[in-house]
């Protein structure tokens, strides 16, 4: 690991911490507070600021980034104010499981007066304002210490599972000068999003398995294109089909979406559970579990994979499932183009028929980013069937995701077409 000593401000210890963690942007919505690691910027080359002019803007654009580049993301806020304007886009982070440091000044509530435009009240913490929807929070007041802190912040960020930590900065620290830093990068022991068949890019080992064994598949809602919707052994949304006939249910990075009630009981006529993910947290967490494999997803389908044989083909119930499945998902296929083209002269013009246009048309690296909570699934199923197809949504559902997401996933796949779904 490489590590040297720098001399300078706090801002600057900061930004040569981001150069060292790869840190290409900072999303951001400037305020005086933070002007010492604004100032750094200019004397520290490395990271270009992203300025969005609302906080809001600023979480969902860092989401879409990392969603789209695979990256964390690092995001710099105005005091407390400004912290609690992005939380509604935090929550949305937070509930995905982006991993993301978001950052923001604080000033001294205390010392001397208590009551202070932005800031937190008086005799509250500003990491009040983020407890329930990052995983972890740090205050720093010596300037010293600002390197150390934001390399665990990263550390922590990416750490299964993955998600936003918060790092509130004393204005004094970063406003310090010729303050001495030791820098060096995190060693961060995985780097992934949830969900999981997406994040560890297992959508070929789900699609071979499932061919091979002849299974029917189902997504959950937030799962949605981790499974191309026209392939023939695509049966559609978990949530809407019903659980008569399956002997056996294996869910593969499933992430259960809550109704909070005896409906959340899935799979009781199952006679076995199987249940594979990264987050152990998710495993069994509702419905129990017969079998539980808690690891990477990928590593865990490439190694079932391996196990097939040649001959495995030919055993009669095999063919009969493969046979069977691919029939009736040929019919499903069938019954949606058909629907889809009855609407085709529909004014005002029905969005299953312009899904099913862009579908045609989008070529096939397209990066889809979608608003769309519900209608991503089923009301404006968009293919996604070529390999090269992305999804970047969130799943958290708090509103006003789709646009500063479209702008942070053209940063973080700037080679690539974006397209972003709102309504």
């Amino acid at each position: 690991m490489e590590k040297k000593r720098v001399f300078g401000t706090g801002g600057e210890l900061l930004v040569h911490q981001l150069v060292a963690q790869g840190v290409p942007y900072a999303f951001t919505n400037t305020g005086s507070a933070e002007a010492g690691f604004f100032n750094a910027l200019l004397t520290v080359p490395g990271v270009q600021p992203i300025l969005l002019l609302a906080e809001s803007l600023v979480l969902s654009a860092a989401d879409g980034y990392a969603k789209a580049s695979r990256k964390p993301a690092f995001v710099n806020v105005h005091l407390a104010a400004g912290t609690r304007q992005g939380s509604g886009q935090l929550q949305n982070a937070y509930f995905d499981g982006t991993p993301m440091v978001v950052t923001a000044a604080m000033r001294d509530v205390g010392s001397y007066g208590d009551h202070g435009a932005l800031v937190a009240s008086g005799g509250f913490s500003q990491m009040g304002t983020v407890e329930d929807i990052t995983k972890r929070r740090w205050e720093v007041w010596d300037a010293g210490g600002i390197p150390t802190v934001t390399r665990r912040a990263f550390k922590d960020a990416l750490t299964f599972p993955t998600g936003p930590v918060y790092v509130a900065y004393a204005s004094s620290a970063l406003e310090a000068t010729n303050v001495e830093g030791l820098i060096q990068a995190a060693d961060a022991p995985h780097m992934g999003l949830v969900p999981d068949i997406a994040a560890a890019g297992a959508e070929d080992e789900i699609l071979t398995l499932a061919e091979r064994l002849g299974l029917p598949v189902a997504t959950g809602i937030f799962d949605y294109g981790s499974f191309p919707v026209h392939h023939p052994n695509y049966a559609g949304a978990v949530e809407t089909l019903s659980e008569d006939g399956y002997d056996v249910v294996c869910c593969v990075g499933y992430r259960q979406n809550t109704r909070g009630n005896a409906t959340d009981l899935r799979f009781a006529s199952a006679g076995t559970i199987i249940g594979v993910g990264q987050d152990p947290s998710q495993l069994g967490n509702t419905f129990a579990l017969d079998i539980a494999v808690w690891g990477n997803v990928r590593h865990t389908l490439s190694a079932l994979n391996a196990s097939w044989k040649d001959a495995d083909a030919r055993q009669p119930h095999l063919e009969r499932r493969r046979t069977d499945v691919r029939a009736r998902g040929e019919q499903r296929i069938r019954k949606l183009h058909d629907e889809a083209m009855a609407l085709a002269t529909d004014k005002p013009i029905h969005p299953n028929y312009v899904a099913h246009v862009a579908g045609e048309v989008l070529p096939g690296n397209t990066m889809i980013v979608s608003e769309s909570f519900r209608n991503a699934d089923h009301l404006m199923p968009f293919g996604l069937d070529k390999n090269q197809w992305r999804l970047v949504r969130s799943f958290g559902a708090s509103l006003g995701y789709g646009i500063g997401a479209a702008v942070g996933a053209q940063l973080g796949a700037p080679d690539r077409p974006v397209v972003c779904s709102l309504g």
